[in-house]
């Protein structure tokens, strides 16, 4: 069987992989190929997807945003010629593929469907939730004609779908199997004041980061703790340590008496130890606040830290599902505003704390969740609930494997 899966953003690519990795573990024989509907589809090239035909390159990097000055320039860049061209070349695999799953919103499954009318398509909707603001009845109406199944993204969403008339469903969340846990991550310096920082993926993640070590930095006045910094893939670890030196952290001393993170964490694979011209972990000192800078060790580092400050969006999510509570504050980059952090909150419920933007607020608010078990248990509880359990990709490819019929198809 010929499978094409159709995204529409960076994540989604993510996403996508995580569901086709599962399917591959029941069926290796399938033969699949994705179209980005955004940017250049690398990490379904990086895992062997197959990612024929054209792509859409504008300055905003994908599909048209509502800002208007952003709509003006991908319009002046040939979006809607790239588009058509793309959309062509969609319908053009109609006797190559005999599935199609589309992995984003509506839109991408939209395209799937009209390009490939005849094919039965299932749509992974991880756009909308009820929690924020459900599928508009135009969506669900052609969900309901065009979808053979829709995966929705928390079971509040399947419900009201399934009330419209839709064949919906809830698995879990492919992000909470989109990150790696290898249990090497170990920091017995500050037992229980261990933060995770999440300084997001994108440009603002620089200006992100300053905020975070401001926070870090009143919470070292009472006692030694320590930060990590999961940098995002694309961002620069020179430019990150440049800005937090200007703001007074230093290298960390190795003779201190308090012991480094950097000693109690082996090596992961395809990393040295520090020293090494090729280590890119980089470990900072203010007082007695400790901030390390990691790459490659996000699924690790929440899995270490006991509190998450987060200026992210799936990252933050993804803590939460892992049972660890979430403080958010509006920073002040343009991505993690008021809007953005005011819709998270209603999806991520109780297992996201929202303090006012200034370092003494939002340490306040990680020292009372440090020191209330009620109140972390009751947040750790929540982001479970909301987000779900790993291994949505495993549970996604057996109703698949149902619905088309792979189990007797060898």
């Amino acid at each position: 069987m010929s499978i094409l899966v159709v995204t529409n953003g960076h994540g989604e690519d993510q996403l996508a992989v995580c569901l086709v990795d599962g399917l591959r573990r029941r069926w290796p024989w399938l033969r699949i190929e994705g179209i980005p509907l955004v940017g250049e589809g690398r990490r379904l090239a990086a895992a062997g997807i197959a990612v024929p035909g054209p792509r859409v390159r504008v300055p905003s990097g994908g599909l048209v945003r509502p800002e208007w000055e952003t709509v003006v320039r991908d319009l002046r860049a040939g979006l809607i010629g790239q588009f058509r061209r793309q959309m062509r070349f969609v319908a053009s695999r109609r006797d190559a593929v005999e599935r199609i799953i589309a992995v984003g919103d509506v839109f991408a499954g939209w395209v799937a469907g009209r390009c490939l009318p005849k094919k039965p398509l299932i749509l992974v909707a991880t756009a909308k939730s009820e929690y924020i603001h459900g599928h508009f009845r135009f969506e669900t109406w052609w969900m309901k004609r065009r979808a053979q199944h829709v995966f929705a993204r928390d079971e509040r969403t399947a419900e009201a779908l399934r009330q419209a008339g839709v064949a919906a469903s809830w698995a879990g969340n492919l992000m909470m199997d989109a990150m790696e846990i290898t249990g090497s991550l170990s920091v017995p310096a500050a037992p229980g004041r261990v933060i995770a920082l999440l300084p997001g993926s994108r440009d603002d993640a620089y200006v992100n980061l300053e905020s975070l070590a401001d926070v870090l930095e009143r919470l070292a006045v009472d006692g030694v703790v320590v930060g990590l910094v999961p940098l995002a893939p694309g961002l620069d670890v020179d430019r990150a340590v440049h800005l937090l030196q200007q703001r007074g952290w230093r290298a960390a001393e190795h003779e201190d008496k308090v012991e480094l993170p950097s000693h109690a964490v082996p090596p992961r694979s395809g990393s040295r130890r520090r020293g090494d011209a090729s280590q890119k972990d980089v470990a900072l000192q203010k007082g007695r606040g400790f901030l390390w800078l990691l790459t490659g060790a996000f699924g690790d580092v929440l899995a270490t830290a006991d509190v998450v400050v987060g200026l992210a969006g799936t990252a933050n999510e993804q803590a939460a599902g892992l049972g660890k509570p979430v403080v958010a504050f509006p920073g002040p980059g343009v991505q993690f505003g008021p809007r953005f952090m005011r819709a998270q909150k209603l999806l991520l419920g109780d297992a996201l704390a929202v303090a006012p933007p200034t370092p003494e607020a939002v340490a306040a608010e990680v020292r009372d969740i440090l020191t209330n078990p009620t109140r972390r248990e009751r947040m750790a509880a929540a982001g479970r609930e909301r987000m779900g359990p790993p291994g949505a990709a495993d549970r996604m490819a057996a109703a698949i494997g149902r619905l088309w019929g792979l189990e007797d198809d060898v």
